[in-house]
């Protein structure tokens, strides 16, 4: 088989390929509350997630709808998931009671609390306030989450060490003038609560919160070992769903790690739900939350974001996902958890909410991040294949220079793009698709192949 005839196989094959993973992700089907199940089953096809839960509310009725198995036992409202950045609302509601009790301010600068910090803007230190962080207003970077240390509960003093990283940042805005969601921002307010009361963060929640909202099956994940309790996360690694053990990032507790079930969400849901009944309790506080002003960051308080209609949250772990979502109008509420890393749980969520709405739902094309950066790094590793055999037998000047300028270029890419934006190998490993990985490290032996491949021919 000629080389001309491979290359042209392979350009038939990326468009095969192409379109089959396009109608893979497809669907024309509309569905309705009559056949609500048979949505969500679908879009666990499409998404291919191994296990899903959803609590549901609709008016006076409450239900779950499960999907799939972990190690051949059936998943049901009891399974364990990470819950991700949605953990961010716990958080937001633990500061806010410490407020209500009069131990700390929402005007308050971060350096009252932590002196050390001092993050600067245009060279000048500035000081961020409590509300900044819970508004995502700090001005602190996206991409200071690649800045947390991998570690545990046993690690001394993880919690500060992975705030003193950042000590120094350098801002992206002004404190409380531009929102950029910075997931190490509720890291910070959870150093502040132990500052104020002494408790480790997951402590205090754990006895402030989860216990009085009878959320009694729920906890944190702060070392490796919990992730015995919880069903098998996964991530995308060439088109399929491969079984992934994230690393215990126990300085980001505070930010994504609360592992619950959708039984104890349903009673999260209801807490915050339209028919929520008034209580003195100081856990009363979802007025003052929904109340806030977000005209200045992007409808983002405490862990939500908030609209005249609904309130939502997401979340999005190495090897999770959950959706959150409560009509401030309705008695209609819904969460999903998804042990796949991605937007499918948000995806799902989102199509449920609008059906119990009384929208007749086409889910139409679906395709995830994970799905498509999946895919197109098999493309990738296609092309590079091509390409390489394109140029095999080409001896000419000309092609010399095209190959040798590529593979030095790439290689110089992928050294210093990692440091310009901020988003090392090792966060790449861990957050992106396995198969991104493979096809730069793919890419790389390409390029010193070609590199030697072509010294050795101009040495003869």
């Amino acid at each position: 088989m000629t080389k001309k005839l491979i290359r042209k196989l392979l350009l038939v094959f990326i468009i095969i390929f192409s379109i089959v993973f396009l109608l893979t992700h497809y669907d024309k089907n509309e569905y309705s509350r009559d056949n609500l199940e048979a949505y969500v089953q679908k879009m666990c096809r499409l998404y291919k997630i191994s296990g899903l839960s959803a609590a549901i509310i609709d008016g006076t009725k409450e239900y779950y709808i499960n999907y799939g198995n972990d190690n051949g036992k059936a998943i049901d409202e009891n399974s364990f998931f990470e819950l991700g950045s949605t953990t961010k609302a716990f958080t937001g509601l633990a500061i806010m009671q410490l407020e209500k009790e009069g131990k700390l301010k929402l005007t308050d600068s971060v350096s009252d609390y932590l002196p050390w910090f001092k993050p600067t803007y245009k060279k000048s230190i500035c000081d961020i306030t409590i509300e900044d962080l819970l508004c995502h207003t700090s001005g602190i970077p996206v991409w200071t989450i690649t800045t947390i240390p991998v570690g545990t509960e046993s690690d001394d003093n993880l919690l500060t060490k992975t705030i003193q990283n950042i000590k120094d940042v350098k801002l992206k805005s002004k404190p409380g003038t531009h929102y950029e969601y910075a997931t190490i921002n509720f890291d910070i307010l959870a150093l502040i609560l132990e500052e104020v009361t002494g408790k480790k963060y997951e402590d205090f929640v754990t006895a402030k919160i989860l216990n009085p909202l009878n959320m009694k099956s729920s906890f944190f994940r702060t070392n490796d070992e919990c992730t015995e309790k919880l069903v098998q996360g996964y991530k995308t690694l060439f088109l399929g769903a491969h079984p992934y053990n994230a690393p215990s990032y126990y300085g980001n507790t505070a930010a994504g790690y609360l592992v619950t079930s959708t039984s104890d969400l349903m009673k999260w849901l209801k807490f915050w739900g339209k028919n929520a009944s008034s209580s003195s309790n100081t856990l009363d506080l979802v007025p003052t939350v929904l109340n806030h002003d977000v005209s200045k960051s992007d409808n983002y308080f405490a862990g939500w974001y908030i609209h005249d209609d609904f309130i939502a949250h997401g979340g999005n772990n190495p090897n999770f996902c959950s959706q959150v979502i409560i009509s401030r109008k309705k008695n209609q509420e819904v969460s999903v958890l998804s042990n796949m890393a991605g937007a499918s749980a948000t995806m799902i969520a989102d199509g449920i909410y609008r059906i119990l709405l009384g929208e007749t739902v086409r889910i139409g094309l679906q395709i995830d991040f994970q799905a498509l950066v999946d895919a197109l790094s098999i493309i990738f590793i296609l092309l590079l294949i091509y390409f390489v055999l394109l140029f095999w037998d080409k001896k000419t000047t000309k092609s010399n220079i095209v190959r040798i300028t590529f593979s030095v270029v790439y290689i110089l890419a992928a050294l210093i793009l990692p440091f310009v934006f901020h988003y090392p190998y090792s966060a790449m490993y861990v957050w992106l698709p396995f198969t991104v990985i493979i096809a730069i490290a793919f890419a790389a032996v390409i390029a010193v192949f070609e590199l030697c491949r072509i010294g050795k021919r101009l040495r003869k």
